[in-house]
């Protein structure tokens, strides 16, 4: 769980998802913007219809999100194929994807 400072408020959803820009990767699709908001996990019934796959699916992108630096605005949302993803690749894909928004977010300075 992210600390309440950190989380994206659940009235801001819609902006951020009409303006932010979207990056995906095999298994994650990113939202983001250049905005101060805060950050999200979101894992629909669509992705995994278990509720603890749902959150073991969350609790493994939180964690490796906490060992990465992140953009100012961020809702990942995983695909259905998440849910088999061991928690080194996730964290590799976290890490790879939040590069390519690195670079995003630099090229439009």
């Amino acid at each position: 769980m992210l600390p309440r400072r950190e989380r994206l408020p659940r009235g801001e959803f819609p902006a951020l998802l009409t303006s932010g820009r979207r990056l995906s990767s095999a298994h994650f699709t990113a939202v983001f913007s250049g905005e101060n908001r805060g950050y999200a996990v979101v894992v629909p019934k669509k992705v995994a219809h278990l509720s603890v796959t749902r959150h073991r699916i969350k609790r493994r992108i939180l964690a490796a999100l906490r060992t990465l630096p992140l953009p100012p605005s961020l809702i990942i949302f995983p695909q259905p194929s998440a849910g088999s993803v061991s928690y080194e690749d996730t964290r590799a894909e976290m890490a790879e994807l939040l590069a390519n928004i690195t670079r995003h977010t630099k090229a439009r300075l």
